[in-house]
């Protein structure tokens, strides 16, 4: 070959590496950019989704407030409140928005199994009731307080947590959010799934509302109460009892002689407490916000207060 074709040779091959390294580089770039640009979006439909959620917040407040003035002196809250309505899809630009509320008085508060709670041992039958309901290991109610049992004789008891792959302690404190019993000894993942839509972590003292509360814990009213007797009291989540002594007259349970005022430590009619949610999805994208949202009538802590706010799943 002579020289001048080896030299041509080299150049075609110069040029076709110049042409794929700017390909590259090229193709690099435009990546790049479509990166920031997704980026941006996501951030400005982020900051979107929170002035939504911001906004849907306000709005359950208004709500519970609008509730509180139509029942009056005597608040009584059940599933037929405005408050239960939920918001239907609702367009925005970018997208959609829809919210529901729900009563977290309708649920067993496991803060009340805390040593030094008060009625804490009524509470802790009451809860082994509740896992009987449910066809769970009742010895699940001393895990459960174990787990927020504090001084050194309850870190002492911390054995089976320090022995797991990954060791921990026991909190030692009450629960911040019911998904802390993923964590407790001898809670499963089938056993939370069953448990959580049934317990709730809140400020200790709370009871439960008979109105809003599900058939298993309504099973929690008495050791006699059966299944299809709490479904009788359920009324197909439509409950509306005035006060617990209408409770104590309806006629699934006239027979049991429940008394009203033994009924009064742990139940009521009305609630405080309600978990406001937000869906939110903008261009394809989908954002969910939670507000636990504490309702307060009278007293220095009347009125309408957000104690915890989350977004995404549970």
């Amino acid at each position: 070959m002579s020289p001048s074709l080896r030299q041509r040779g080299v150049a075609l091959v110069v040029a076709l590496l110049v042409v794929a390294l700017a390909t590259l580089l090229i193709a690099g770039l435009l990546d790049r950019g479509e990166l920031g640009a997704a980026r941006t979006r996501n951030q400005l439909r982020e900051s979107q989704a929170l002035a939504y959620a911001q906004g849907l917040e306000a709005y359950a407040a208004r709500v519970l407030q609008q509730d509180l003035q139509q029942a009056g002196a005597g608040n009584v809250d059940s599933a037929d409140d405005i408050w239960a309505i939920p918001l239907p899809p609702t367009p925005v630009p970018g997208g959609e928005i829809t919210a529901t509320m729900q009563d977290l008085n309708g649920r067993f508060n496991l803060n009340n199994l805390s040593a030094g709670v008060a009625n804490s041992p009524a509470w802790q039958t009451k809860f082994v009731q509740l896992l009987q309901a449910l066809k769970l290991d009742p010895s699940l109610a001393q895990a459960v307080a174990g787990w927020m049992d504090s001084g050194a004789a309850a870190e002492a008891r911390d054995g089976w947590y320090l022995g797991q792959p990954v060791p921990y302690r026991a909190a030692h404190r009450m629960f911040a959010h019911v998904s802390e019993l993923r964590l407790v000894e001898g809670v499963t993942g089938e056993v939370y799934a069953q448990l959580a839509p049934h317990v709730v972590a809140l400020p200790p003292g709370t009871r439960i509302n008979v109105n809003t509360a599900s058939v298993p814990v309504l099973m929690t009213l008495d050791a006699s109460i059966t299944q299809q007797t709490a479904q009788a009291l359920w009324q197909q989540g439509h409950a509306h009892y005035g006060d617990l002594s209408a409770l104590t007259k309806d006629p699934a349970v006239a027979n049991l002689r429940l008394s009203a005022t033994a009924l009064a430590t742990c139940y009521a009619v009305e609630s405080h407490y309600f978990l406001a949610r937000g869906d939110i999805t903008l261009d394809g994208l989908p954002f969910t916000f939670f507000s636990l949202i504490d309702r307060r009538v009278g007293g220095a802590d009347g009125g309408i207060h957000v104690l915890q706010r989350g977004r995404g799943g549970d």
